[in-house]
């Protein structure tokens, strides 16, 4: 855990001393790319790639560690950024999974006031017991541990000031910085999307809807989710109940034995089968290790569910027809829903468009191996070298494309398959093959073979 501040001064809360921040930022990523330049022209610091590595990665460290102090939409826009495949570089994704775990967290009096400004009192005077010293501290908000008078332990989580009403004026300058990183087109609109979701984020109250629907949902023998405690909580503040568990780090550190890996990496491919297949169309996005406990009664906790996406419609029933085509090898219909998709355009060059084009059947060949065969082992280093190359990969494309819709369905499947790599289980697959095909019948669609039939 990161030392407390010792003064309200450290956190930046108006939109002057935010601005300062992004046009500090802005002149430490310039210099980095001036200094790149230079060194490709004198043939300095190594080959081209080597060279274009370190840029990024030297970009990357620099605007996590401004947007770590500016925490909030900046540090969200980043991490929501820097997981949509091909829009920023692969070593963007490595640095900024370290703000999931390394943001300063608010000084105890800030705490206590903002508590005070959304309940009317102070922490304790609202809780039986209440620990001054943060749990976990992330992009938007940090989270204490409390116990109620009724005796329920519960997890208070703590918005930083200001957040909701930053958001346009960090995204507004965040454009403009972040215009100088991505490859071409228009991010408009996925700056858009990023934008709603973090109205949505910013809203506790909203958040504790989301806690309910997963609550009513998925909380069942297998699944953890807490419960909302309403009268503990205003847009700002949000209290729920405490849900015990290890992170993925602590319990990989426990040295596990193959079935207790195999057991929960079955309950996370399943949990996101069951939100992909649902009527609901709504999805937990946000699947890094942070947001998962795993307990000793074997089952899977869920946490945090500020960033939860629901999908229109045809999107996520166009998304479904492409894994049916992917599945078999279906390319006059690959090409028909890349282009529904905004994946492809008929204004790009083809050469543009064979770039994509080879890029999205490489990593739509790879998302769809695990349903090939009826078990599917995620601890395969060959799997996990080919994934990881196929980002790498993304990040050398020249275009933005794809619809904003793919930000979040990509943190999803890109955290689940960073989850499985780490965890290295093996899973069975079918009922999530079985879960997809009832879909794509509701579709008309002929349903994709047995896992048995396709080998």
């Amino acid at each position: 855990m990161s030392q407390q501040h010792n003064s309200d001064d450290d956190f930046p809360a108006s939109k002057m001393e935010r601005s300062k921040i992004f046009a500090k930022t802005g002149l430490k990523v310039g210099k980095n790319y001036a200094k790149y330049l230079a060194d490709r022209v004198t043939g300095r610091g190594g080959d081209a790639e080597e060279r274009k590595r370190d840029l990024n990665t030297k970009n990357a460290e620099d605007l996590f560690r401004e947007f770590t102090r500016l925490r909030g939409t900046a540090l969200k826009m980043a991490q929501s950024m820097s997981m949509d495949t091909g829009m920023m570089p692969d070593e963007f994704m490595e640095v900024m999974a370290e703000a999931q775990y390394n943001v300063p967290p608010m000084n105890r009096a800030l705490v206590r006031k903002r508590i005070r400004d959304a309940l009317g009192k102070m922490p304790e005077l609202l809780f039986d017991t209440f620990e001054s010293e943060a749990l976990a501290a992330a992009s938007i908000g940090q989270v204490h541990r409390a116990r109620l008078s009724d005796g329920r332990d519960v997890a208070v989580k703590v918005q930083y000031p200001n957040v909701r009403e930053t958001i346009e004026s960090d995204l507004t300058v965040a454009r403009t910085l972040f215009g100088r990183l991505v490859r071409g087109g228009s991010i408009d609109s996925h700056f858009n999307e990023v934008r709603d979701r973090l109205r949505e984020e910013t809203d506790y109250v909203n958040e504790a809807d989301n806690i309910d629907f997963f609550a009513e949902q998925y909380d069942q023998d297998e699944i953890v989710v807490p419960r909302a405690v309403r009268d503990y909580s205003t847009e700002t503040v949000l209290t729920m109940t405490y849900v015990e568990g290890q992170h993925l780090k602590e319990f990989l550190q426990n040295n596990p034995d193959q079935a207790a890996r195999n057991h929960f990496g079955q309950l996370l491919w399943d949990f996101l089968h069951e939100q992909v297949a649902s009527n609901h169309r709504t999805l937990h996005a946000d699947a890094h290790p942070g947001n998962f406990l795993f307990r000793d009664d074997g089952r899977l906790g869920v946490i945090d569910f500020g960033c939860v996406k629901t999908f229109p419609q045809d999107f996520r029933d166009d998304m479904l027809r492409l894994y049916r085509a992917r599945m078999a090898d279906d390319d006059q219909n690959i090409e028909r829903l890349l282009h529904q998709l905004d994946i492809l355009h008929d204004d790009l060059s083809d050469a543009v468009r064979n770039e994509i084009r080879a890029f999205f059947d490489q990593y739509g060949s790879l998302i769809v191996e695990p349903y090939r065969t009826p078990t599917f082992d995620f601890g395969d280093p060959e799997f996990s070298q080919r994934l990881h190359d196929c980002f790498q990969e993304a990040s050398r494309l020249r275009e933005v494309v794809g619809s904003p819709h793919f930000i979040f369905l990509n943190k999803a499947l890109v955290g689940l398959l960073n989850l499985l790599t780490q965890l290295e289980p093996v899973i069975d697959t079918t009922h999530s093959v079985e879960l997809l095909n009832d879909e794509l019948e509701t579709l008309g669609e002929t349903p994709v073979p047995s896992c048995s039939a396709s080998n």
